[in-house]
């Protein structure tokens, strides 16, 4: 008898710590944002985050849910998002470090999107490179500030799960030239030659990255801007003879066009 209560005992322990186990798992896999910015929780890069927007927590009414996200300067974002069936998929905020439950409004300085593209209930959302180094915050929401027309995200639903996953390629990363500069950047454009139709191409060397043959064909003396310009100029020009569908993802020894 008294070994089968032992094994009663130890049997109903098991059965808990398994649906405890499967409990915390499944909050650990939706990593739900913050109802509040002190709430939100830090991303890991390129990792996908399951989510939902909180009902009215935003100002003026709208859903929102906060993440945090540490970016040094001259970082480049892009956030891709997923909803659920034929759910609108949420906009993206990302607010300049500073920002707080306090002064988060219409007002506060964000982060500004150069890019923007909506394929039912995909969306991807591209930015322009990080300012500075620091905390920042994201807002998944439906308060559309940016968008226009089919890409809007006003009809977002709260309490419905999406994911979303960000990304971010550092300006000059993967190319030494770009620290270094002289020879390596007067070798680098010694690469560059004319296309079956007369046009300019470059040869993407292995470690390159849109980003650093962008900077290159400036020769060291555009901004930031400029260079963020000419890297979407690339990806109009190239983007499917890239084929990965990543402007952060291409592969050595393509040509590209350069015009």
């Amino acid at each position: 008898m008294g070994r089968l209560v032992v094994r009663l005992v130890a049997g109903a322990l098991v059965a808990l710590c398994f649906a405890a186990c499967l409990t915390g798992g499944t909050s650990a896999a939706y990593a739900e944002g913050g109802k509040t910015i002190a709430e939100a929780p830090e991303l890991t890069f390129g990792t996908t985050v399951k989510g939902e927007l909180y009902d009215g927590a935003f100002y003026s009414g709208y859903s929102v849910a906060f993440y945090s996200a540490s970016f040094v300067k001259g970082d480049r974002i892009t956030i891709r998002t997923k909803s659920s069936g034929d759910d609108t998929p949420p906009c993206q905020i990302i607010y300049l470090p500073g920002a707080d439950d306090l002064s988060v409004g219409a007002t506060t300085p964000i982060l500004n999107p150069v890019d923007s593209s909506r394929d039912g209930a995909k969306d991807v959302q591209r930015f322009e490179p990080a300012p500075q180094d620091g905390g920042y915050v994201i807002a998944m929401t439906n308060a559309d500030i940016f968008l226009s027309g089919p890409l809007q995200c006003l009809d977002a639903p709260s309490g419905r799960p999406f994911t979303f996953k960000v990304t971010v390629a550092h300006r000059g990363s993967g190319n030494g030239s770009d620290k270094k500069g002289g020879k390596e950047d007067q070798n680098a454009d010694q690469r560059t030659s004319s296309g079956s139709d007369g046009g300019p191409t470059r040869v993407v060397q292995p470690g390159q990255s849109l980003w650093a043959i962008a900077q290159g064909l400036f020769g060291g003396s555009a901004s930031i801007a400029q260079v963020a310009f000419k890297v979407d100029r690339l990806w109009q020009l190239n983007a499917d003879r890239i084929g990965s569908g990543n402007p952060d993802l291409i592969f050595p020894g393509l040509r590209l066009r350069l015009k």
